[in-house]
Order: C-alpha cells, then sequence, then structure tokens
C-alpha cells in the first residue's frame, strides 16, 4: 500500500519537531499495513486516526486525518492531507511582529479542535442540503499562503481564523456562495482579506490626520488586530465582520464606515451557525432555506426569490 503526505503536511510537521516527524513516519508504516486503522470521517473516502503524545518523545497529541479508498481515491493508496495538534506542542519560531494576544500550546490546541468541529458541522450540512453553496468553498489555504498574508499585513492572524482558513480560504465569486447569518455573508478568501484589511488601516490613517487620535462620535477605531473573514458578498467588502486578535471577539462594520464590537468568538459564531442549520425551529429571525440548491437565509425580500424560496425546518 502506497502512503503520500502533501507537502503542506510534511512542512507543518517537520516545524512542530522531529518528534511529531517521527510519530508521523511510524503511523505512515502503520497506514500501509492496515488502511482502515483510522475511524471513518464525515467526507466519503475520509479517516481519522488519533495519535496519543505521550507514546513519543517531543510530540503532541494529534489527530492525522487521511484519505482511502473509493469514491474520493482509487484502491491502493492512502493520502495523509491534514493533521491536527490536539494537546500542547512545542513553541513556534520566527514568528512575525504583529498585534494579537499571546494563548498558550494548550489554549491554541482547544480553539483549533473547537473551530474544526463547528466548521466540519457546516460543511456536512452544506454537502447534503445546498450542494450549489458547498461547491462554491474553496479549499483550505496552505500554512506558507497564510504566513505569506501576515508578512503582507505585518500581524499575527488568530489561531481560530488560522484554523477556519487551513479548512476553507474563502468562497467562490458564484451565485450562491452566501453562507453566514443572517444575510448571508460570503467568507473572503486571503487576497479579499488583505483588501479590506489594508483599506480600513488605510482609512483609519487619514481619519487621524484628519481629526486626529481619538474616537469620533463614539465609533471604534479600526484596530490593527482586526482581521476581515467574511463580507457582504465576496467581491463586496462594504460591509463585513472581523475577528480581533486582541480579544477574540467578533465585530462588524457598515457601508458608513459604523463598527461594533461583540460578546462572541469566531468558535461562538460559527457553532451558532451551524446550530441555526441544524435546528432551525430553535432560532428567532432569519432561518435557513433553499433556492435550487443555494442556502439562503430569508425569507427573502425579492418576491420572485420567495417564491422560489423553500425553508429549511429540521
Amino acid at each position: 500500500m502506497a502512503v503520500e503526505v502533501s507537502e503542506d503536511v510534511r512542512e507543518q510537521c517537520t516545524r512542530l519537531g522531529a518528534g511529531v516527524a517521527y510519530a508521523l513516519k511510524v503511523l505512515c508504516g502503520r497506514l500501509a499495513e492496515d488502511p482502515l486503522l483510522g475511524t471513518p470521517g464525515w467526507e466519503p473516502s475520509m479517516y481519522v486516526v488519533h495519535v496519543d503524545g505521550e507514546t513519543f518523545d517531543d510530540c503532541p497529541g494529534l489527530d492525522v486525518h487521511y484519505a482511502y479508498g473509493l469514491p474520493g481515491l482509487d484502491e491502493g493508496t492512502v493520502q495523509v492531507r491534514r493533521v491536527d495538534v490536539l494537546t500542547s506542542m512545542p513553541a513556534r519560531t520566527a514568528e512575525p511582529e504583529c498585534a494579537g494576544r499571546k494563548e498558550g500550546p494548550l489554549e491554541d490546541a482547544v480553539q483549533v479542535r473547537q473551530v474544526t468541529e463547528a466548521w466540519r458541522r457546516i460543511e456536512a450540512w452544506l454537502r447534503r442540503h445546498a450542494p450549489t453553496t458547498h461547491a462554491a468553498l474553496k479549499p483550505g489555504a496552505s500554512e506558507s499562503e497564510v504566513a505569506e498574508l501576515e508578512e503582507a499585513l505585518g500581524a499575527r492572524v488568530p489561531v481560530s481564523l488560522r484554523a477556519l482558513w487551513r479548512l476553507c480560504a474563502g468562497s467562490l465569486d458564484v451565485r450562491g456562495a452566501g453562507l453566514f447569518p443572517e444575510h448571508g455573508w460570503a467568507l473572503m478568501d486571503l487576497d479579499a482579506v488583505a483588501r479590506s484589511y489594508q483599506g480600513h488601516i488605510d482609512s483609519q490613517r487619514r481619519q487621524v490626520q484628519r481629526f486626529g487620535e481619538g474616537e469620533e462620535e463614539g465609533m471604534p477605531l479600526w484596530q490593527p488586530s482586526w482581521f476581515p473573514f467574511c463580507s457582504w458578498s465576496v467581491t463586496d467588502l462594504s460591509h463585513g465582520r472581523f475577528v480581533d486578535g486582541e480579544t477574540g471577539e467578533t465585530g462588524g462594520w457598515g457601508e458608513t464606515a459604523v463598527r461594533t464590537v461583540e460578546d462572541k468568538s469566531l468558535t461562538m459564531f460559527l457553532e451558532e451557525t451551524a446550530d441555526r442549520l441544524e435546528y432551525p425551529k430553535l432560532f428567532p429571525g432569519y432561518r435557513p432555506g433553499l433556492i435550487d440548491g443555494m442556502l439562503v437565509w430569508g425569507p427573502p425580500e425579492s418576491p420572485d426569490e420567495r417564491a422560489l424560496w423553500e425553508s429549511w425546518n429540521g
């Protein structure tokens, strides 16, 4: 049995240390002998196997995700596609200077797992009920792509947002890409994140030059630790939401530059989205529905869309 490991995974394990790289090597040997070693995952042909960190020196607990068998992969090959760190890991080196709170390794691992679980629930619902919206999702970004974004912005991406982008790095600019309640916010790709972030920073600089330091009429100034992650649409960045890397809270901005900060983390935001998709009867206000395989939060205001919209009641 041939076992393939993606270059991103190899780079990740190398950064985490020799113990992780050795643990992966041992696991690949076991998978070559028994490709059904892991537990079936959400997606067809996907499996996950747990690596107990105490079994290897200098290795945290790991969940290793791999593909095997039809329909996703031809027989005779195993592909290791992702490694999730579950417990404390070696400190990173050569991190960029930036704004952003410093979490411990265990706290980071908890955030990664929570975001991953919430996103998998959202993705599974879309795959089953809104295939058009699911097809608009881009694959996850590599560690190097996220690192390039950090270098361009001069800021460290929050752990929770990094975990989301490693799973899905935005949506394609197609009909049906709207995803998040209540108005179908679209997940921004990394290029849009960079444009939006820099646009806010430039606008902030002009505002400070014009009015001086401080908050005008109680409106919060845009902070370097605020990272956009979803917007009105894939191309319309006039409205959107961000994650505050200092506090972990989410917030939003509007076309008139009004900004709000909420007592809700990215994990809470994703978990609530998943809950509203799976158990819509428990939530007031906008509810999920479908138009031609697209997720549409509604009822829609447009009479034409309302006539086509089918409410999802769970």
